[in-house]
């Protein structure tokens, strides 16, 4: 079975190939699809096919529509993902989930054990250098900020797809997207310097690495399958 970080390769090298405005028209079937919370293999095979669709009507001087049968893209890919849907359980997705979990975890350990420890030898000396990662509250949110982050950047992202470009506000957006970036960015920076102080626990960090790296690859091991 071809692994989806081969399938993902794949359909990008493909879909090169498609002609300007066959490309655009792909380009947001692929955002809508994988912003829709369905299985990344699930994702990238119905891609594939919709890419082979494509390429034929291309080969066949035809239209897209004439061969999807439809000229509501976004409704027949709609429906495409519900079909999905309807086929899981309330854990189908769950080993996505833990993959992407310790994916984060990893990521923001690094980063904020790199950062405890610079303060401490820039305050204290090279000798305060420890293994020890605090998890305080601020970290804590941390997590959670990154998570409502990712979900609400995929929210926007399927929404936006299919839009006629001239109908979006340009500058409107480009300044709602600004404020809530400076926003979001001014509570993260807020839960590090205010929140700091309160311990919920410590951890080697180490361990902290080891239990990430696990999950990830945990759940794209059991997500393969």
């Amino acid at each position: 079975m071809i692994k989806t970080k081969s399938l993902i390769k794949q359909l990008n090298k493909a879909s090169k190939n498609l002609s300007v405005e066959n490309e655009k028209i792909f380009g947001d079937i692929v955002f809508y699809v994988r912003t829709s919370n369905i299985k990344t293999r699930d994702a990238e095979e119905f891609l594939q096919q919709i890419l082979d669709s494509f390429l034929n009507a291309e080969k066949q001087g035809v239209s897209i529509e004439n061969v999807l049968g439809t000229t509501d893209i976004k409704n027949y890919c709609k429906e495409i993902v519900a079909t999905y849907k309807s086929s899981y359980t309330y854990s189908s997705l769950f080993s996505e989930y833990i993959m992407y979990t310790g994916m984060i975890i990893t990521i923001l350990s690094i980063i904020n054990y790199f950062t405890q420890n610079l303060e401490a030898i820039i305050k204290h000396g090279i000798n305060h250098f420890t293994l020890i990662l605090n998890f305080n509250l601020g970290i804590v949110l941390q997590f959670l900020l990154i998570g409502i982050m990712i979900i609400a950047i995929m929210i926007y992202i399927k929404k936006s797809c299919f839009e006629e470009t001239e109908k979006v506000s340009t500058k409107k957006e480009f300044f709602k997207l600004w404020i809530i970036s400076c926003l979001w960015i001014s509570i993260m920076l807020a839960c590090i310097i205010f929140l700091k102080e309160i311990f919920v626990f410590k951890l080697n960090i180490i361990i902290v690495l080891i239990v990430g790296i696990a999950l990830y690859f945990i759940g794209n091991y059991v997500s393969e399958k």
